[in-house]
């Protein structure tokens, strides 16, 4: 018990000693001892440190001094080179940017072989391989503006185990890849760490991954569980890595001649099926077939690592990317998201950024309550860079009925905000637009006609009424120098342009030059359009949008005149630092000409449907006085309707049909030439027309008889056929002349009626 306490405590004690000191007491106090122990301990000790000389035996050798020295040198020439190429025009960069690459990635294969096969110098391999990406960021933000040569340049990367055999090897293109490369050999020394390692290595995982994020950002942690290959979830990079990066794997066991620390393992046998199995011929992002099952079974435990380490970058600095990406990894997805959100919950209105990612992430999770809480609560926290977060968090809370209206309120208010912003910045080099003189001849213009006459020189001389007074000026000093045959300056061309060099555009994705460009090269058409794009998808924007159109139409009233806008745009269009003004112009110019289009169908449509309603109005009255006509023409009694003849007709009944619409006029007469038999039963067969072509119609008779039923109306029966009776009209014989003369009337009046049409 106190051999092992002792053991213990002078293990604890070590760990804690510099390396030096470390050396020391092996040397005068440790190695003296092997002369004290009986010969059996000796000669065990003496087979295990023969057994590790072997092992190691042509071990390479990283000299982290002399490839700085080397690599330092090169880079001084390279930063000489850039300044002479100011004065000469040839240039040597090409060939010493392959000099310093080849010289990096000479010896990444050495950094490998020393953590994975003889798991050994994992913190000096961890040096070397953050060397090799401050070499990589200084040529890539080096001197010179042009990178072509560093991002097209081809790259072969080879790793081969000790016998020779290849592992991995990567032809890439763009020297700014084989962090990919890195990231690869990193996995492997933490794998290696976490296997062979002693507890104080393991300990310093937290402190290695927190230099790779310092150097590399946090995307760097998450795809070193995945060997430098993309991440799954990542859909922001489109590209396939085979475009930039081909890869191959040999199903190589390098791992069979592997060992650890422990005597007992060392006193077995190398080739030991019991303690290194074979292993699958799998590969996969998180899984490479070359591993064991003695690495690749502390994959779960480099996971958590990389867990704890992102997190911590989540607490100081969150994103919606990393908050996908944690929820990726974790093996508990619902207990990771609830720590985030705390964090998130606690943090979100510290500052601007926590604020937009915050809107951010909740609007990912469909958290509208929480949406509209802080919109309500801290919405001075929004910048105008933060537009795309508030659009998305903006358009999930307007699915919410209940905050439909605020989600109108904040769209209107962005909009119109915008709105002004572009109308601040035009005045710049058109700063007469609000007198009094140029906003009456604005609206005088606006009402003329295309192409009227002398519209286009009136456009002309207000577009220059309203330009800014000495805007187009040459500079003093510039007109000098040209006289003088000197090359002109940009800052001398007599512009307001405060980035003359772009200096902004080098590279758009500089996070350090976000406020600048906020100031100088605000992003106004995209912030607009993505406004209204939110608008499309509300309800009841459709107001909204026509609300403001009206008001900016009274804030910048030439917007309505197309041709006015264009030579307005027109003379800023050799000014590259105004290209975001133009843009801004262009899409505010559209959006009033959409919504213009839009009020004047709604106005058609509204005439239209007044129309509509006047037209059915009208055609109800008149229907209403017909129907009054035909009641009043209906007390007359048909005599196109059947009846027998011994019937009798109520003298007091109304109820009968309307008369017949008469034949045209021409057509043959198909009725029977006499009337039926009082007494025989009338017939509706039409007679049999004969073969052959039709006769010519024949004059219509002047008398024709009746030759059909008359349909009674209801009322008291009258006598029998053949005689008289008080209760009827008429009866017998006198019945029948009664008929005749009546139908003798109705063929007057339908003959006079066919005339007439």
């Amino acid at each position: 018990m106190s051999g092992a306490s002792s053991s213990s405590r002078f293990a604890a004690i070590y760990d804690t000693l510099p390396p030096d000191v470390q050396h020391t007491i092996v040397e005068k106090q440790l190695i003296p001892l092997l002369d004290l122990v009986n010969k059996s301990k000796c000669k065990r000790v003496l087979s295990s440190a023969a057994k590790m000389q072997r092992r190691h035996a042509g071990i390479p050798v990283l000299d982290l001094k002399s490839r700085q020295r080397e690599v330092n040198a090169l880079l001084d020439e390279l930063h000489r080179d850039a300044k002479r190429s100011f004065v000469k025009e040839r240039s040597h960069r090409t060939e010493l940017i392959e000099q310093t690459i080849e010289s990096v990635t000479s010896w990444l294969n050495d950094i490998w072989r020393i953590v994975y096969e003889h798991n050994v110098d994992y913190m000096l391999a961890h040096r070397c391989l953050l060397f090799v990406v401050n070499v990589l960021d200084q040529i890539a933000h080096g001197r010179a503006s042009c990178r072509c040569a560093f991002t097209t340049m081809y790259v072969p990367i080879t790793i081969k185990g000790r016998n020779g055999k290849v592992v991995k090897s990567w032809e890439i293109n763009g020297a700014h890849n084989i962090e990919e490369v890195l990231q690869f050999i990193w996995r492997d020394l933490f794998l290696s760490l976490l296997a062979s390692g002693n507890q104080r290595h393991i300990k310093r995982i937290p402190e290695m991954l927190d230099d790779i994020e310092d150097l590399m950002g946090w995307t760097a942690l998450e795809r070193l569980l995945y060997g430098g290959r993309k991440c799954p979830h990542d859909v922001e990079e489109d590209i396939d890595e085979d475009t930039y990066a081909i890869d191959t794997e040999s199903d190589m066991d390098e791992d069979e001649e592997a060992y650890t620390d422990e005597d007992s393992d060392l006193d077995m046998s190398i080739g030991d099926e019991d303690w290194v199995p074979k292993v699958a011929r799998k590969s996969t992002p998180s899984h490479a077939r070359h591993w064991s099952h003695r690495i690749s079974s502390q994959m779960w435990q480099f996971r958590r690592h990389i867990q704890a380490a992102m997190m911590a970058v989540f607490k100081t600095m969150p994103s919606l990317r990393l908050y996908s990406a944690l929820l990726s990894i974790s093996a508990d997805p619902e207990s990771t998201e609830a720590e985030l959100m705390a964090y998130l919950g606690e943090m979100a209105t510290s500052c601007s950024e926590v604020y937009a990612a915050a809107l951010d992430i909740h609007a990912r999770e469909s958290n509208t309550e929480t949406i509209a809480s802080l919109l309500k609560t801290h919405a001075h926290l929004v910048r105008p860079r933060d537009a795309p977060m508030v659009q998305a968090a903006v358009s999930v809370m307007a699915r919410n009925p209940f905050y439909q209206q605020f989600a109108l309120e904040i769209i209107e208010r962005e909009l119109l905000d915008t709105a002004r912003a572009v109308r601040s910045a035009i005045l710049g080099p058109f700063s007469l637009l609000e007198t009094p003189e140029n906003r009456a001849e604005i609206e005088q213009i606006v009402k003329l006609r295309q192409n009227a006459a002398g519209r286009q020189d009136r456009v002309e001389r207000w577009v220059d009424a309203v330009g800014t007074p000495g805007m187009n000026a040459p500079n003093p000093m510039a007109f000098a120098a040209m006289v003088m045959g000197l090359p002109v300056v940009p800052a001398m061309d007599g512009s307001d342009d405060a980035d003359p060099l772009g200096y902004l555009d080098l590279d758009p994705s500089d996070p350090d030059m976000e406020d600048l460009r906020d100031e100088f090269r605000p992003r106004l058409k995209q912030r607009f359009e993505g406004w209204t794009d939110v608008a499309i998808v509300v309800k009841g924007a459709a107001a909204v949008l026509q609300k403001v159109y009206r008001e900016i139409v009274q804030m910048m009233p030439f917007l309505r005149a197309n041709d006015v806008v264009e030579d307005m745009l027109g003379r800023l269009a050799d000014k590259p630092s105004k290209q975001y003004l133009i843009d801004a112009v262009d899409a505010v110019a559209a959006f009033v000409k959409v919504q213009r289009r839009k009020a004047y169908l709604a106005k058609q449509e509204q005439k239209r449907r007044a129309n509509a309603a006047a037209q059915t109005a009208s055609a109800a009255a008149g229907s209403s006085t017909h129907t009054a006509a035909s009641t009043s023409a209906s007390s007359v009694p048909s005599i196109h309707s059947p009846v027998h003849p011994g019937a009798s007709i109520s003298a007091g009944a109304t109820n009968h049909t309307a008369p017949t619409v008469p034949a045209a006029p021409g057509a043959p007469d198909t009725r029977p030439d006499m009337p039926p038999s009082p007494l025989e039963t009338a017939t509706d067969a039409a007679p049999v027309a004969p073969a052959g072509p039709a006769p010519p119609p024949a004059p219509a008779p002047l008398f024709t008889f009746y030759t059909g039923y008359l349909t009674m109306p209801p009322g008291g029966a009258g006598p029998p056929a053949g005689g008289g009776g008080a209760q009827g009209w008429f009866g017998g014989l006198a019945g029948w002349k009664m008929l005749i003369e009546a139908r003798v009337s109705i063929d007057t009046v339908e003959r006079r009626q066919s005339a007439a049409l």
